[in-house]
């Protein structure tokens, strides 16, 4: 019993403790809320309200100001004293035994102190930034009157810089003034709003007077300093020019001038007009244009003394390649009687002949217009210096064509004495069979040396001839030498062959009692009476390599080693 009676009361100590703990925790959230409350009253936001309400505020930002105004004494001073009055409620209720019932109304006053302190969030920010509008524009009011100012001295001290440009840019400078005082008086009446549209359009238009204040003097220079004194020179200078009996590339030059000093007068009536981007352009295109028609008549001055002195020089170098035509032609003639010309030599001379012509007439053509004072300098001078390399192009082909005529005789003569060395050297081989003292000549190797034999015969017809065709000659020069080297490598092939099948066929006699050696030597002989004697060799040779391998090779050195040490 007693043991049931301590369970009892622990059980209402804890419970007790758990009451006194809960109380506590709620009691702690009741602070916070309350701090927060008191956090938001004293940001004292009716305080500035009530300054900024003391201004003579208008239009836009009066009526901003009023809402906000509203908002916060009609809706968020109710709230806060709300807030406040239950705090202390729910504390009071805290203390008794409304304690387990107060979660909900806890909740909701939570919820309610979020609300309120984001409406009263909204108010600040707003009323922060009509601060800071109203404070933007008080400094905007000074910068402005300052730069304004600076406007003002930069027209009238350098006037000379804009020329009449400048009665334009003060109508716009005195055009922004008007709305700078329309703005220091929307300030003034404290409508922020108003004031805040008219100063963004202000600012740009600021900003669009400072770019044209930088920009025109650098477009008005050049119209003024440069271009018609250029102008003036080139007119001046066209005119020096013709009468000096100048020509030129382009055509009326007197009237692209004219047109220049037009456009001039055109772009100076733009700049005052203040179209920037239409003269900056215009500026452009009269500098290339200026430039050019410079360019067109230098080049005629740098070209005058070089053209005649070219002229000078072509009238020699053209005689000089007509004549050495001349003497090739010639000489292709002579040489036409005893040779064939094989390299279209004459139609090559007749078009370089041509060629010299078209450059001699255009030589005359520029020649008489220089006496007759019509010459383009710089045109003649082009083409003369083109003419020269084409003479220089044709006295190296003129050249070669000779270089290889000239050969002619030359060939002709070694390919003679070739003739010669052919014609002993067929002899020689022919000898050389003779000593052989074979039984015979294979038909192969007879038809072999008859069909070289023929091939000097026709060499040697070649040669004599009426017109020599040097280039039948060469490919028969090239088809015996090669003919008459396979001749020689066939003859000495046909006497080893004989001599080794007779060496061979003596050391057969030492195997008399082989019978296989015995019958090798019957065939051996007889392939040799039949002048077979490649097909000799081998025959017996085989043998002799079966019974004594080796034995073959040792003659065959040894009959090579006499053949060399001879």
């Amino acid at each position: 019993m007693f043991q049931i009676l301590i369970v009892v009361l622990i059980v209402i100590l804890l419970v007790l403790g758990g009451i006194v703990w809960y109380q506590r925790r709620i009691l702690t959230q009741l602070k916070t809320i309350q701090d927060a409350q008191h956090k938001l009253v004293d940001q004292k936001l009716g305080e500035q309200l009530k300054e900024l309400g003391q201004l003579q505020l208008t239009g836009d930002t009066k009526k901003d100001f009023d809402q906000l105004n509203d908002e916060y004494n009609e809706k968020i001073v109710p709230q806060l004293k709300a807030i406040a009055a239950s705090q202390q409620d729910l504390v009071q209720a805290a203390r008794t035994t409304k304690l387990l019932t107060i979660k909900a109304p806890l909740d909701d006053l939570r919820a309610e102190l979020a609300k309120t302190t984001a409406a009263q969030g909204k108010v600040e920010r707003s009323l922060n930034h009509l601060k800071q509008q109203s404070r933007s524009q008080q400094r905007a009011i000074e910068q402005i009157r300052a730069r304004y100012r600076e406007f003002h001295q930069q027209l009238n001290e350098k006037s000379f810089a804009y020329g009449e440009s400048s009665e334009k840019l003060n109508a716009e400078l005195a055009d922004l003034e008007e709305q700078y005082e329309r703005f220091v008086e929307l300030t003034k009446q404290g409508d922020s709003s108003a004031a805040q549209e008219i100063l963004t359009d202000l600012q740009a238009g600021n900003e669009q007077l400072a770019k044209e204040l930088k920009t025109v003097p650098k477009l008005y220079r050049p119209l003024v300093t440069e271009f018609p004194d250029q102008l003036a020179e080139l007119a001046s200078g066209y005119a020096t020019l013709t009468k000096q009996h100048y020509h030129f590339t382009e055509p009326k030059l007197d009237e692209q001038i004219k047109q220049l000093q037009a456009k001039l007068t055109a772009t100076t009536k733009q700049l005052q007009d203040l179209h920037l981007d239409v003269v900056e352009q215009a500026n452009k295109d009269l500098a290339e244009a200026i430039d050019h028609l410079y360019a067109v008549m230098q080049k005629e001055l740098d070209a005058r003394r070089e053209a005649v002195h070219m002229i000078g020089v072509m009238a020699e170098f053209t005689q000089h390649a007509q004549h050495q035509n001349n003497e090739l032609m010639a000489e292709l003639d002579r040489l036409s009687l005893s040779y064939t010309l094989n390299n279209n030599e004459f139609e090559k001379t007749r078009e370089l002949n041509e060629q010299i012509k078209t450059i001699v007439k255009q030589y005359n053509e520029d020649q008489q217009a220089i006496k007759n004072n019509e010459a383009v300098y710089s045109q003649i001078l082009e083409r003369q210096k083109e003419n020269r390399q084409s003479l220089i192009d044709i006295e190296k082909e003129q050249g070669e064509i000779n270089d290889e005529v000239a050969k002619l005789q030359t060939d002709e003569q070694r390919a003679k004495q070739m003739l010669q060395h052919y014609s002993v050297q067929i002899r020689t081989i022919r000898r050389q069979v003779e000593q052989m003292n074979l039984p015979g000549i294979s038909q192969d190797y007879m038809d072999y040396f008859f069909g070289v034999s023929d091939e000097i015969k026709k060499l040697a017809a070649e040669l004599s001839e009426y017109k020599v065709n040097m280039d039948n000659v060469t490919k028969q020069l090239l088809m015996v030498e090669t003919d008459l080297e396979r001749l020689q490598d066939k003859t000495n092939d046909l006497r080893d062959s004989a001599e080794l099948t007779e060496r061979l066929q003596q050391y057969a006699n030492r195997f008399a009692d082989n019978e296989k050696v015995v019958k090798a030597a019957q065939k051996s002989q007889e392939l040799y009476n039949q002048y077979n004697y490649a097909g000799s060799l081998e025959t017996i040779a085989t043998a002799l390599e079966e019974v004594e391998p080796g034995s073959y090779k040792r003659i065959e050195d040894s009959y090579y080693q006499e053949i060399n040490e001879e």
